[in-house]
């Protein structure tokens, strides 16, 4: 994807005032500012002290802190000719970076990089050949680190064959790929989303398009979400892939919500006053997701603790102009950076409600317990124990057999689970069951919502 300029609001000097004037009042606070990044810089979070920016005019300019955003050093880019667009780092000395084909990110060869030593050297890893590739994004699945993707618009231009390389074992080795081309599209920068090494994809410059597989990339479909724009700048999916988000560059505050794995979409309305450049990102484990904006009168993030369903607007210090952000989750507690288009980047630290075990003894026999509350409306907690390691599925279904929600669907450790479900609006007050499903395992218990 070409590089896409944003308006920026205020200059950097201005927008420090601002800061710390207001960044006591702020959920986001300031968290530094690198310079030379350009207007499009991604952003990638180790841990809460450890993060990686990356952009560049023209030429390369790479940052990193290693103290939560006190400092930052410029990373040296010796071996990287040009100018990059996205960012994954492993650890403080361990990322890698992909560039944009040519000067400028006007497509061609494209190429993706790696350093072990905090870019005292780079690597090249692989170029995608042809005269049309643009590295969009390089992401790790959050609960497999060895499963990850390295995404590039078609090589031999719009509409033709995509390229995706991909590792099983933490970027030792890498696989090409070429996803079938949507006609006359290319892809988004920093669209990409790994759920696991089954579910992964990107999004489009078909209007309202998101590319994505469910079997490895045997096979990928190209799903429509409903919502219009240039191009779709947000994609994310929850731990199942069951549950997702999608917006475009231009469709904010409007949306599209799916329960089905992106078979079927629905429309959310985030609220007035937000519009611009999206990006989407879902914490895995949880049902809070975030959505940026490149402008918003009273803040250019919302939060929404219900999967997608509603959201309230976080304030970012009085800065506007995010291109990018990345969160890690640790237990409860959600570490989240944000890269601005003015050089300045973003912090919050926040709480979150996770998809986790209940305490650390295995148990000695499956169950499935009844959900509590119940009746309930509109959020209810299921529990459930394993007593060995299996691929686990949990899911919702009418009281016609037909299926509303898959809670999880995903290979489990042995151990003792607590998963939410909230009911989304288009489900009515009834009856309905839920269905534990295992190796040699099947259990069914009845719930009923009240609205």
């Amino acid at each position: 994807m070409k590089r896409k300029n944003l308006q920026i609001v205020s200059i950097l000097t201005i927008a420090f005032f601002l800061i710390s004037v207001q960044s006591s009042f702020s959920q986001w606070s300031l968290a530094g500012a690198v310079s030379g990044v350009g207007t499009f810089p991604s952003i990638s979070v180790v841990d809460q002290n450890n993060v990686w920016v990356a952009g560049g005019s023209n030429t390369p300019s790479i940052w990193r802190t290693t103290n939560g955003g006190l400092n930052w050093t410029a990373v040296p880019t010796s071996g990287i000719p040009l100018d990059v667009f996205c960012v994954w780092a492993v650890d403080a000395n361990t990322a890698y970076v992909g560039d944009g084909g040519s000067a400028g990110g006007q497509g061609g060869n494209a190429s993706f990089y790696k350093t072990t030593n905090a870019g005292v050297n780079w690597t090249t890893v692989l170029s995608t050949g042809g005269s049309a590739g643009f590295i969009n994004g390089i992401v790790f699945s959050k609960t497999d680190p060895n499963f990850g993707i390295v995404q590039s618009d078609p090589p031999a231009g719009a509409g033709q064959p995509y390229w995706v390389a991909k590792t099983t074992n933490g970027g030792a080795n890498w696989t090409v790929t070429n996803p079938p081309g949507v006609s006359g599209a290319a892809s988004a920068q920093n669209s990409i989303f790994v759920v696991s090494s089954q579910i992964y994809g990107f999004g489009s410059n078909a209007s309202g398009t998101i590319i994505l597989t469910t079997d490895g990339g045997t096979t990928w479909n190209a799903r429509s979400t409903g919502v219009t724009g240039t191009f779709n700048s947000g994609a994310a999916f929850n731990g199942s892939g069951q549950l997702g988000l999608s917006a475009t560059s231009t469709s904010l505050p409007n949306i599209a919500r799916t329960t089905n794995g992106g078979t079927t979409w629905s429309p959310v309305n985030v609220g007035t006053g937000f519009t611009g450049y999206c990006t989407c990102k879902w914490i895995e484990g949880t049902n809070t997701c975030y959505i940026s904006a490149n402008v918003g009168a009273a803040g250019v993030v919302k939060k929404s603790t219900d999967a997608g369903l509603t959201w309230t607007t976080m304030t970012t210090a009085g800065l506007t102009g995010i291109t990018h952000m990345e969160f890690k989750r640790s237990g409860t507690t959600v570490y989240g950076y944000a890269a601005t288009a003015n050089g300045a980047i973003l912090k919050v630290i926040d709480i979150v409600t996770e998809v986790s075990t209940i305490n650390s003894l295995v148990p000695s026999e499956y169950s499935l317990e009844q959900n509590y509350p119940n009746p309930f409306n509109p959020s209810t907690t299921i529990n459930f124990s394993i007593p060995k390691s299996s691929n686990v599925s949990l899911k919702v279904y009418d009281a016609l057999g037909k299926e509303v929600a898959t809670l999880v669907n995903e290979f489990k450790n042995a151990g003792n689970y607590s998963v939410d479900f909230t009911a989304t609006s288009n489900l009515t007050s009834g009856i309905y069951f839920y269905t534990l499903t295992l190796e040699n395992f099947t259990s069914t218990k009845k719930l009923m919502l009240v609205k």
